[in-house]
């Protein structure tokens, strides 16, 4: 009698409960994991392709300005950009001569930077352009 009710299976134990839920217990921590670095990669990924887009478009605008108007005080017209609030853009604009004055005035680097922040890490985006007066 007692061999009978020991080899029947009418179901799933109790040892077969705790060694399912020890299972599932180990993936749901991996495949969370995994789940949240895709996450994080994508806003990353999509946060980086929003600021270079203004970077270009920035720069492009640039490109079409006229040498003596591409000055520092450009830091006022990125405002009219339609940007994200969480990203931050700044220009500077160097001139090559600026050490030495006797190179003539005629390059100047226009470094465009876009900084914005995403899990507790900053990331830059920085694109450095020559603007060269035209003779």
């Amino acid at each position: 009698m007692i061999k009978k009710f020991l080899t029947e299976k009418k179901g799933f134990s109790i040892v077969d409960l705790a060694v399912a839920v020890t299972i599932l217990s180990m993936f749901v921590g991996v495949i969370g994991h995994l789940y949240y670095l895709i996450a994080s990669s994508n806003i990353k990924i999509g946060l980086n392709a929003i600021a270079t887009y203004y970077v270009v478009k920035i720069a492009e605008d640039i490109d079409k300005m006229p040498y003596n108007e591409v000055q520092n005080d450009l830091n006022t017209t990125i405002t009219n950009y339609d940007y994200p609030d969480i990203i931050t853009m700044s220009l500077t604009v160097d001139e090559y001569n600026e050490n030495d004055s006797t190179k003539e005035n005629i390059l100047k680097t226009v470094t465009i930077e876009a900084k914005y922040k995403v899990f507790n890490s900053e990331q830059i985006y920085k694109v450095k352009k020559l603007k060269i007066k035209e003779i």
